[in-house]
């Protein structure tokens, strides 16, 4: 199985591993705003009028996760899933990339790392990709249909976009994962280990 998309080219602003300037970077990206629900972040400095989609917090999100530059295995198991090595793009400043990062408020964040949805990249264009039906999914997702073209790269700054090979490979393991039945599975897990108290 190949996945299609070239590999990113990382960006000349080294991120090192410290998620605010990677944040910092990602608002210049964007614009403040979060392409998935349109939510402006609340960090900066306050609108004069309310934005129509709301405010939050938004968060950094790795496409594919932080956790693979310090597991061997996921990255050897990456790399024969997509046909190619990836790691030099997953380990080092390659996983911090902006090419490898979205911003999202909480809500959206979870849904992404439970592969409730994914990102389609064609031909240099975003597609909006729903992996459960639309009304499990957050508020957010209200304002979206499925394939809808998402516009990244709107902000200020010139920062790499989210890399086409990345975003492809996290949509084909979601695909796969909710095929199989296991996202609900690792869901029920991880709400399973939400609900535990510490030391318990």
């Amino acid at each position: 199985m190949r996945i299609r998309g070239r590999t990113p080219t990382p960006t000349n602003r080294s991120t090192g591993s410290r998620p605010k300037d990677l944040k910092k970077m990602l608002l210049a990206r964007d614009g403040r705003f979060s392409v998935v629900g349109g939510i402006m972040d609340n960090t900066g400095p306050m609108p004069t009028a309310p934005p129509a989609n709301g405010m939050a917090t938004l968060q950094v999100v790795h496409i594919i996760p932080f956790s693979a530059s310090r597991r061997i295995p996921l990255r050897l198991m990456l790399s024969k899933f997509v046909g190619q090595d990836m790691e030099n793009l997953l380990t080092g400043g390659g996983i911090n990339d902006p090419s490898n990062a979205l911003l999202l408020n909480p809500d959206a964040h979870q849904a992404f790392d439970s592969f409730a949805f994914g990102l389609e990249c064609q031909n240099d264009r975003y597609f909006l990709r729903m992996l459960v039906p639309r009304w499990s999914l957050p508020p957010t997702f209200s304002r979206h249909f499925e394939g809808e073209e998402l516009f990244f790269g709107q902000g200020p700054e010139h920062v790499a976009l989210p890399s086409a090979l990345l975003c492809n490979i996290q949509l084909a393991v979601g695909r796969v994962l909710r095929a199989s039945g296991a996202a609900e599975t690792i869901d029920k897990i991880e709400e399973d280990l939400s609900l535990r108290k510490p030391g318990s």
